[in-house]
């Protein structure tokens, strides 16, 4: 990797970005539909806070993959593909509805690593989220960078039958998701673009969204906690996967599992 564009890439550590939501229930509401669960009484269970704060990219700053373009808050780093590859969130108190609420979010960290795929750049994005001059919520999140490796074949046909114990994300719940998210990452909703631009074999199935099931079957109730998970394995719209949320307690382990045996997603909940 270029010591140059290395450098200008860690020149983005310290960069910050402020937004504010007024905190109406409707994406809250429109995410329950997704998730086929209740609406919280409460407050916001950790993770529900990223259906929030999703402001609209103005189609000149849209990148070729359907974010925002690298370069504006994040780094310019020169891989075709990105991910949500892990995060931390610490809820110290349940983001209420209706109180408007700020997110600061701010870069941590950039980190250049050589891995079997081939070079990697690592950003780490620090979100402190508060309402009423409270912390409510500390967040870290970690996208990675990577070119484009060899095509990953899909695990099973879309016509195969579903085992019980097992489900699969149909692109009607992706597209959904990423209305709410204003998440417009083509590899979510453009089965072309998987396979011509990314060597997907389908749409790809997003990280968070598999993070707030596993962490609503693992969370006991609205308490104070922290969530921590990462992704370990894709998972694709005809992927088979089942939660297995591990054995109540704290700190309690839990992990999304494919239908070959592969661990999509871990992660670790504990009350604080």
């Amino acid at each position: 990797m270029d010591a140059a564009i290395q450098q200008e890439c860690k020149a983005y550590v310290g960069r910050r970005r402020v937004a504010e939501d007024p905190m109406p229930p409707a994406p809250a509401e429109k995410l329950a539909t997704i998730l086929q669960s209740g609406m919280p009484a409460d407050g916001l269970p950790p993770t529900w806070h990223w259906v929030y704060f999703t402001a609209a990219v103005p189609p000149a700053d849209i990148g070729h993959d359907g974010h925002e373009r690298l370069g504006l808050f994040l780094p310019p780093a020169p891989f075709q593909r990105r991910m949500w590859a892990a995060g931390r969130i610490e809820m110290h108190r349940p983001l209420a509805l209706g109180l408007r609420a700020q997110r600061v979010s701010t870069i941590e960290d950039v980190s250049f690593k050589t891995g079997a795929s081939g070079d990697l750049c690592f950003v780490t994005i620090r979100h402190d989220i508060s309402q009423g001059g409270q912390t409510r919520i500390t967040e870290h999140q970690t996208v990675v960078y990577r070119d484009r490796g060899l095509a990953v074949s899909a695990p099973r046909h879309p016509d195969d039958p579903v085992p019980q114990g097992y489900v699969v994300h149909p692109d009607t719940t992706l597209v959904a998701y990423s209305a709410v998210t204003q998440n417009g990452h083509r590899i979510h909703w453009d089965r072309d673009f998987c396979r011509d631009a990314e060597g997907y074999p389908s749409l790809v199935v997003h990280g968070p969204l598999m993070a707030t099931e596993l962490c609503d079957a693992m969370r006991d109730g609205l308490a104070p906690c922290r969530f921590a998970f990462r992704a370990t394995a894709p998972v694709f719209d005809t992927t088979l996967v089942r939660l297995i949320p591990g054995q109540p307690g704290s700190p309690r382990q839990g992990r999304i599992e494919r239908s070959d045996g592969e661990t999509a997603m871990t992660a670790t909940w504990e009350a604080i």
